[in-house]
C-alpha cells in the first residue's frame, strides 16, 4: 500500500464558483505533447495527469490515458503555467508534484504556458526514475501499540527539505505501513516524529543518514518514546 504525496486525481470540467480556472468551453489552450520513457520509447496507456503551476487548488484535476504513441492532449484551458504528471500503478509510477519533483530530483519540473496571444503549447515529457520508497513502521516504546501519525522530514541539502504527514490509521487493515517517496540514491537525513512522542532517537540531532535506491523500499522499525505530562 502506498501513501500518495499528491491529491486523488479525477478528471473534472468545471472548478467550483470562485476557483481558479483551469478548463473553461471558451477558453483556447492547449497543452499537449508526448510521454517518453528513459530509453526514449513511448509510455502508452499511461494517465497523464494536467497540473496548473502556481496555483492553490482544492478540486481534482484533468488526466487521460496515453494513446499508442505515448500522447496527450489537454484542450480548453485557461491561461496559466502547467506541467504534466505521469501514473501507472501497475508499473509502479505514481503521479508526483512540482514540489516534490523538486525535492526527488533536484531540478524543476518541466513546465509550459498558456497566454492570451499563445494557445498552442507542446510538452516532452521523460519519465524519471522511480523514487526511492521508505516505509515507516511506528509502535509506542512502552505499549508496543502501532501510532497512528507518522511525520517525517526529509533534508538532502539547504535547498531541498521536505516535511510530510500521514494518518496511517487508514491502512491498518493492511498489512503494512503506506510508505514515502524519498530522493533515489542519493544521501538523504531523515526525522521521524509523532504527536505526543519524542523524536525518534536515531534520528535526534542531524538526523538519521538513509540511502534507497532508485525503485528499492527500506523499511524502518521505530519506536518512540512518549512525551510524559
Amino acid at each position: 500500500m502506498r501513501i500518495a504525496l499528491t491529491a486523488v486525481l479525477l478528471l473534472v470540467a468545471f472548478p467550483p464558483a470562485g476557483m481558479a480556472c483551469i478548463e473553461n468551453p471558451r477558453a483556447k489552450g492547449v497543452v499537449h505533447g508526448v510521454v517518453l520513457r528513459e530509453n526514449g520509447e513511448p509510455a502508452v496507456n499511461f494517465t497523464a495527469v494536467l497540473d496548473p503551476l502556481g496555483v492553490s487548488l482544492s478540486y481534482l484535476l484533468p488526466q487521460m490515458k496515453t494513446n499508442e504513441r505515448g500522447e496527450f492532449r489537454f484542450e480548453h484551458l485557461c491561461p496559466g503555467r502547467f506541467s504534466v504528471d505521469v501514473e501507472n500503478d501497475e508499473e509502479g509510477y505514481s503521479p508526483i508534484s512540482s514540489a516534490w519533483y523538486r525535492i526527488l530530483y533536484g531540478r524543476p519540473i518541466p513546465e509550459v504556458r498558456i497566454t492570451k496571444s499563445k494557445f498552442d503549447a507542446q510538452l516532452l515529457v521523460t519519465i524519471p526514475p522511480k523514487p526511492g520508497r521508505l516505509r515507516v513502521n511506528l509502535v509506542n516504546r512502552n505499549t508496543k501499540e502501532k501510532i497512528a501519525d507518522t511525520e517525517i522530514e526529509l533534508i538532502v541539502d539547504r535547498t531541498r527539505i521536505a516535511k510530510t504527514y500521514c494518518d496511517t490509521a487508514k491502512f491498518m487493515t493492511y498489512d503494512s505501513s503506506p510508505y514515502f517517496m524519498v530522493p533515489p540514491d542519493q544521501d538523504v537525513f531523515l526525522h521521524v516524529t509523532s504527536p505526543g512522542f519524542r523524536e525518534w532517537k536515531e534520528s535526534a540531532g542531524r538526523g538519521k543518514l538513509i540511502h534507497v535506491g532508485y525503485g528499492d523500499l527500506l523499511t524502518l522499525d521505530v519506536e518512540l518514546d512518549p512525551i510524559q505530562n
